[in-house]
């Protein structure tokens, strides 16, 4: 059976521009990740595609080759918004995935979908939003640090500060690929790069506003953005000379006083989950860290999987949620019953040990159907699908008890307690190091 698609995605392009300011300049979103140049510098990773329709700007992405959607932007009705969305995944064999969700968006779904959406809101993509007033003047205690900092620097160098412009991008370029010297470059530093190029290479149609700071005649920090709305103001790259003690705070507040006058907030994007980031955005005292939410429609099956899971283990439904989310990609296994789940685990993919490991996750049964060798026979088919797809090197568990390890064991797993070392609060394993250690089965 074929799908229309009733949703007239197109590439985003430069002579989208207008069509995105239509629809944020007036709104209140302060999300970096709406902003229509952010969009379009990283468009060559995420391949986004917008429309407009029901009222809404929509905007359509690849997520780790998953097609998925922003929050719409615009006034129209929601429901007939969101049932478009719906049925283009639908017609993209895809979950419906929503990312960059407000707070209102959010109390819509919840209110109007109840319990069909999961979500979750990681700490590492907030937003850090400030008053521009508060980067432009440093007044107080608090940011006495910085003002030594900026004494440092004056005290010790000729200075000046051009505006960003055609004329010293190639000294921006310059000082961009020292600060690449002598760094591991992974796929988000590659895709980093893809963006500022990107950047500028379309400086006059995207309406870039930056400056250049030099020391000593010499390019030490550069830093540019575009507005979100005609309130909050995007920066979203700011590159210095770190041997320039001083050259980091100066371009960020020279840029908070060149737009002073015109934006009350400045967004300075999320810190990535790096610790050092992290300390460096909170140590200029952030007015609001913006949640940016994600939710993932679930199936019937999927829902019966989380009130099961929450049932059986106790934990939050915030934390199930998380786990849904974050690892969609996890395959889930189930046995039914007169149409009800009643056992299952997930497989998720991890590259652990210079391995691609099958990790089998939150094995269940209900306690009224244990004892009857339910969980045994669908680990056996699911361990027979994992090693014929040769798709993993090795399969891996942790057991939660004495009775768990016994079963594990009769199904040819080995008890190599080997360490799993998770990302911190990526919701998989316990938390716990010491018990964190996996029984193995090889292919």
């Amino acid at each position: 059976m074929e799908y229309t698609n009733h949703i007239d995605f197109h590439p985003v392009t430069v002579a989208d521009k207008p069509l995105f300011e239509y629809y944020m300049l007036g709104s209140e979103e302060q999300n970096c990740d709406l902003n229509f140049a952010n969009i379009f510098c990283w468009s060559g990773t995420y391949h986004s595609e917008v429309a407009e329709v029901e009222g809404f700007l929509v905007i359509r992405f690849d997520n780790g080759g998953a097609k998925s959607y922003m929050q719409p932007v615009g006034g129209g009705d929601k429901r007939a918004v969101l049932e478009l969305l719906q049925e283009d995944a639908f017609a993209l064999r895809t979950p419906l995935r929503l990312y960059g969700l407000s707070a209102e968006w959010r109390k819509f779904l919840e209110e109007n979908y109840p319990s069909e959406f999961a979500f979750d809101a990681p700490r590492a993509l907030a937003d850090y939003i400030y008053r521009t007033e508060d980067l432009a003047q440093l007044q107080g205690r608090k940011y006495q640090p910085k003002r030594n900092h900026l004494n440092h620097f004056v005290a010790r160098h000729e200075w000046h500060a051009e505006p960003l412009s055609k004329s010293n991008i190639k000294d921006c370029i310059a000082l961009n690929d020292r600060w690449l010297q002598g760094r591991e470059i992974g796929e988000t530093e590659l895709a980093e790069q893809r963006a500022i190029h990107r950047a500028f290479d379309n400086f006059d149609a995207l309406g870039l506003r930056g400056l250049v700071l030099y020391a000593d005649g010499a390019p030490v920090a550069f830093s540019y953005g575009t507005p979100i709305t005609n309130k909050t103001f995007c920066v979203h790259i700011e590159k210095y000379d770190s041997v320039v003690q001083g050259a980091s705070t100066m371009i960020n507040r020279l840029m908070a006083q060149s737009l002073e006058e015109e934006f009350e907030f400045l967004n300075r994007e999320d810190d990535l989950g790096l610790e050092g980031l992290r300390f460096a955005k909170m140590s200029y005292y952030p007015a609001l860290l913006l949640d940016k939410i994600s939710a993932l429609h679930l199936t019937s099956e999927q829902r019966e999987m989380r009130q099961m899971w929450h049932d059986i283990f106790g934990d939050e439904v915030a934390e199930i949620d998380a786990f849904f989310v974050r690892h969609d990609d996890a395959q889930p296994f189930i046995h039914k019953e007169n149409g009800e789940v009643v056992s299952m685990f997930f497989v998720v993919p991890l590259d652990m040990w210079g391995k691609r490991v099958a990790y089998i996750y939150a094995v269940a049964t209900k306690p009224e159907f244990r004892g009857r060798g339910i969980a045994s026979n669908l680990l056996k088919g699911a361990m027979q699908q994992i090693c014929i797809g040769e798709k993993y090197d090795i399969i891996a568990l942790i057991p939660s008890s004495t009775e768990s390890k016994r079963l594990y064991e009769r199904l040819g797993f080995e008890n190599t307690k080997m360490p799993m070392e998770f990302p911190t609060n990526d919701y998989l394993g316990t938390g716990s190091p010491n018990h964190d250690l996996a029984m193995i089965y090889h292919c």
